[in-house]
């Protein structure tokens, strides 16, 4: 059921006389998505009362899985410590770790010493991985199977497990849980009965350590377009897999970092997020734009008796900025992108550099020859034309060489280049954007009139 208007209603009247059975029914057949979006649309007693239904009904632990990090601790505390310690012990291990770590590290901890030494030992060693690595968002339940079972024994097994386990291929491990090889289903259900799965099974399988970074766990199930990519440890334990649907999240993750990071924002800043928290993480932004901006202008003062004596480059100073401050945004994103998709396995960071350059080159020539063209016939400055051409051609080689220079710096130095690279592009492309117009418009007043 898809929770709509006319449900809705329903519900919260359902929540304040507290008629449990309809609620529960309604309640059981909701996605968790829209449960998790209709707690956003109630007030605090009325998220405690569905809170409550949907710890009766064995659904909370999917639902709060669905909301914001950043609402997540406010919900959790919704929940008498009781039933926060139940429903802790019944999520699955990766679901339980990303409730303890949304809480306090006090309550946390105070949570787990409550738990049994099995699974606080569990959650202790989910929690040990590095944070944003694969060992962290990877999935703990695997289907597998002994390699010396009969492909008629292996459908059988796989029959009466086929609803607890999200099964994506059949990975063959020993006693020992090692990693042996893997098996598609298609050639599990294809196989003669008696056929020994060891004779079948794919031996070179690639795999992922869980130290390793989730983002290239993801591009490796990208690359070779794998549903899943098992995790295993040095011995090469089957620890885990992370699947394609973990993938997606990832990507949407980089694609919001990448995005909020441009913009000089944090991942944390919602549209639900605090007054204070905004007014916190935006201001320092602020401040390093506000003195940017100023040394752009300093740069501009440089040349105030040139403006005074051709009053004109006021007006199309901005046009040389505007253009260089594109062309560098174009570059910028291609390479930055290219960054975190892996792009660069295919070509070598000098070529790109290159590329990209003669790219904004040719594409400065040819807007400044159109700039050029337009201010003659506009303003009938020869020389007014013929300094924004040249300064157009000038701006776009540094900006589109800066473009794609300066986000492979970043990544080389092992910073993220989405955080830095906007703000220090733009800051080059502005200064010299002024610095190029308004200095071959002084030479051009020195010796040409």
């Amino acid at each position: 059921m898809k929770l709509n208007a006319n449900n809705t209603p329903i519900i919260k009247r359902l929540l304040a006389s507290r008629n449990s059975r309809p609620l529960k029914s309604i309640l059981s057949k909701i996605e968790p998505a829209d449960l998790a979006g209709l707690l956003g649309h109630l007030n605090e007693r009325e998220g405690r009362l569905l809170l409550d239904a949907l710890m009766q009904i064995d659904r909370a632990s999917e639902t709060l899985c669905e909301l914001p990090e950043a609402q997540l601790e406010q919900y959790l505390n919704y929940l008498p410590k009781k039933n926060l310690n139940d429903l802790i012990v019944s999520s699955p291990v990766e679901v339980a770790t990303t409730f303890l770590q949304a809480l306090p590290k006090n309550q946390s901890d105070e949570l787990l010493e409550e738990m049994s030494e099995e699974r606080r030992w569990q959650l202790r060693k989910y929690l040990s991985y590095p944070e944003g690595s694969t060992g962290r968002i990877m999935q703990l339940q695997t289907f597998t199977l002994s390699s010396k079972f009969t492909a008629s024994e292996g459908l059988e097994h796989l029959r009466k497990h086929a609803e607890e386990h999200s099964i994506y291929y059949i990975y063959c491990v020993d006693k020992n849980n090692r990693l042996e090889g893997v098996i598609s289903l298609r050639d599990l259900a294809t196989a003669p009965p008696k056929t020994v799965l060891s004779t079948i099974l794919k031996k070179e399988v690639v795999t992922v350590q869980p130290d390793v970074s989730a983002e290239e766990a993801a591009q490796m199930v990208s690359h070779y377009d794998f549903i899943a990519l098992p995790v295993v440890d040095e011995s090469h334990k089957l620890l885990g897999l992370i699947a394609v649907d973990d993938v997606i999240d990832i990507i949407q993750e980089q694609a919001t970092a990448d995005i909020y990071a441009s913009a000089g924002l944090t991942e944390d800043d919602r549209v639900f997020s605090t007054l204070g928290f905004k007014i916190k993480n935006r201001l320092p932004w602020m401040f390093l734009n506000l003195i940017l901006a100023a040394v752009a202008s300093s740069v501009v003062s440089l040349f105030e008796q040139t403006m005074q004596e051709l009053i004109i480059l006021a007006s199309l100073k901005n046009i040389v900025a505007g253009m260089g401050g594109n062309t560098a945004i174009q570059t910028l994103t291609v390479v930055t992108r290219g960054l975190a998709t892996g792009d660069f396995n295919f070509i070598t960071y000098f070529k790109v550099v290159i590329k990209e350059t003669f790219s904004g080159v040719i594409i400065g020539v040819v807007m400044g020859i159109m700039a050029g063209t337009l201010v003659f016939f506009w303003k009938s400055n020869i020389m007014v034309a013929g300094v924004i051409c040249m300064s157009m051609a000038l701006n776009s080689l540094v900006a589109s060489s800066f473009g794609a220079l300066v986000p492979i710096t970043l990544y080389k130095l092992k910073w993220d280049p989405a955080t830095g690279s906007g703000v220090i592009v733009t800051m080059i492309t502005d200064i010299f954007s002024f610095f190029s117009f308004l200095g071959i418009a002084t030479l051009g007043l020195k010796y040409f009139t």
